[in-house]
């Protein structure tokens, strides 16, 4: 099968998921084509790139200008099946069916757009409002959790979604991060691993630290990752007083390294899908404090394989880590379950659900006719 990934962004999350099914796809005999900014670092299959300007925001001009050219890239490649993630290029790839409706399109948001954080209720609307007149377009929803599939319902197609849950490889060998390990001779790391943007949840983080240090003083907090919020969220553990248990480590090209030297990871996100970072630090055996989220609490069960919090909350993110760091015993019990709960996860069950899913929509079947029968009644004469 030829498949085409259009993709934005190309970091993050998404950028990883892409990157799993460039080699997973090319592994099992699939022709790849990837049309994105640039493809996702660490992509080890060869996977022909065409490149395509998508923005995040929205950008009328650059976004039609998208669409024209994405078109183009769909005539010129003939895919027998077009895989569409996250927002921007699910719509661009959608509207881009109307020029082919025989291809089929597949869409995973990754979270969707609507349900993420938003200082303006009005911006969740329009996004929601953009999905629900996308979706007779759309063949297929692929989510990444059953919370993810539950939105997807609220906007169509309501009988064509599907999860397939994010899936990693057994993690390797190896040592922890020296930057992390320099902080666990001081005491205990609790350590966040994420993009420093708004909604990831930092600050609730941030709010918990005097607290947590009230009752653990040489506590230290490793915050992994960069971002537009780096400066806001230094000032903010400034004006705390907690500048010098709270450290800001920068990014990390060895994520796993990073989570070894970690005692506990703590994800205080507002708006999630299915981190990978979960799985990560879950495959790690780490004890885990988590906001309850999107498909968080489908990889982690609460009270048994890590704790889960409310978002927003930093009395009750504050207790769960001082319940951790009080009790060694229920912390190691807690990563244990999580280490074997892992192996729910993994990428070739991934790859295989994703393939068979892909099987189902490759050749007109029921949901496309609407599309295509409306299309041949347009075109009788006499027809309005």
């Amino acid at each position: 099968m030829r498949v085409l990934l259009c993709h934005q962004p190309t970091d993050g999350g998404v950028g990883r998921h892409i990157g799993d099914l460039i080699d997973g796809l090319s592994a099992a005999g699939h022709e790849v084509v990837v049309c994105s900014p640039a493809l996702p670092a660490g992509v080890s299959s060869a996977a022909r790139h065409v490149p395509l300007d998508l923005r995040r925001a929205i950008a009328p001009r650059a976004d039609v200008a998208a669409l024209v050219r994405f078109a183009r890239v769909v005539r010129d490649v003939r895919p027998e099946l077009i895989h569409a993630h996250s927002s921007k290029a699910g719509a661009i790839a959608r509207l881009a069916r109307l020029v082919r409706p025989r291809t089929p399109v597949v869409y995973t948001p990754h979270g969707y757009a609507f349900a993420g954080y938003f200082s303006r209720d009005s911006e969740r609307l329009v996004y929601k409002a953009i999905e629900r007149a996308l979706a007779p377009l759309t063949s297929l929803v692929t989510c990444v959790c059953e919370a993810e599939a539950r939105l997807a319902r609220t906007v169509g197609p309501r009988k064509r979604v599907c999860v397939v849950h994010n899936g990693i490889l057994p993690p390797p060998p190896g040592t922890p991060d020296p930057h992390v390990a320099a902080l666990r001779a001081r005491g205990p790391v609790i350590g966040a691993l994420t993009q420093l943007r708004p909604g990831k949840g930092l600050e609730t983080l941030i709010d918990a630290a005097p607290l947590v240090l009230e009752r653990h003083a040489e506590t230290q907090f490793a915050i992994v990752g960069d971002g537009p919020d780096l400066d806001e969220l230094r000032e903010r553990s400034r004006a705390l007083g907690v500048e010098r248990a709270v450290h800001f480590l920068g990014p990390s090209d060895e994520p796993l390294s990073v989570l070894r030297g970690m005692d506990i990871f703590v994800h205080p996100s507002w708006a999630e899908a299915f981190p990978y970072v979960i799985l990560e630090a879950m495959a790690l055996g780490l004890p885990i404090v988590a906001s309850d989220v999107g498909g968080i609490g489908e990889a982690i069960v609460g009270g048994q394989s890590g704790l889960l919090v409310p978002p927003r909350e930093e009395p009750a993110l504050a207790r769960a880590l001082k319940e951790l760091l009080d009790d060694h015993q229920a912390a190691d019990r807690f990563g244990q379950a999580a280490l074997e709960r892992s192996a729910r996860f993994t990428r070739a069950a991934m790859i295989e659900r994703l393939v068979g899913a892909y099987a189902g929509v490759a050749r007109p079947t029921a949901p496309l006719r609407p599309l295509l029968n409306a299309r041949k009644r347009r075109s009788l004469p006499g027809h309005d």
